[in-house]
Formats: C-alpha cells, sequence, structure tokens
C-alpha cells in the first residue's frame, strides 16, 4: 500500500479506510469487498460500511451483481469534487465570519 498517498489523501478529509481503499481501487480496477478487504487489509467488518460511505461521497462507484463489485472514479473527477468542496465550504465559513462582525470594517488600521 502506498502510505505516502493514503495520507495525503487523509490530509484532504479521508479516513485511514477511506484513503486504503481509494488507492487499492485504482490499483485493483474493479473488486468485491473480499478482493478490497484482502488487498487493503482493511478490517472486513469495516468494508462494507466504509464502501457505502464512499459511494454516498461519490468517491467510487457500486457495480451491481452478486458479488458486488466496486470501483473508484478516476482521479482527476475526485479532486475536482474535492476542490469544489472545499470552495464552498471557505465561502460559506468567509460569509459566517463577515455575517458575525469580523469582516474587514472591523478591523483597526
Amino acid at each position: 500500500m502506498k502510505t505516502e498517498l493514503t495520507g495525503k489523501l487523509q490530509k484532504l478529509g479521508f479516513t485511514e479506510n477511506e484513503a486504503k481503499i481509494y488507492v487499492g481501487l485504482l490499483s485493483l480496477g474493479e473488486a468485491t469487498a473480499r478482493e478490497i478487504h484482502e488487498y487493503t487489509h482493511v478490517p472486513r467488518p469495516k468494508i462494507y460500511s466504509t464502501l457505502e460511505r464512499m459511494s454516498k461521497k461519490k468517491y467510487i462507484e457500486i457495480i451491481g451483481g452478486t458479488p458486488a463489485y466496486f470501483k473508484s472514479v478516476n482521479p482527476e473527477q475526485l479532486t475536482e469534487m474535492l476542490r469544489n468542496e472545499f470552495l464552498f465550504s471557505l465561502n460559506e465559513t468567509l460569509k459566517e465570519l463577515n455575517s458575525a462582525g469580523y469582516g474587514i470594517k472591523n478591523r483597526c488600521f
């Protein structure tokens, strides 16, 4: 597992297991939960809940069937989503700070 890369994803808000699964799926392409577990060593009891959470965040796609297969979204798509989420959060924080009276008008020069 590429620990430096998973560490960078954690800095962007991924949990450790999400980062391992995302990087693992990039390497595997499509994989079942069992294959992901075997490749990433994410504890088996955590695999399904983590995959479900990642699917809701749109970090991975679920390919139906029995068993279900999973694949990661491409890195460009992921980074675009993360960028948009960060900018939205940053703008919302700025609005709240300004409405709370912490805007530039209250600074002393």
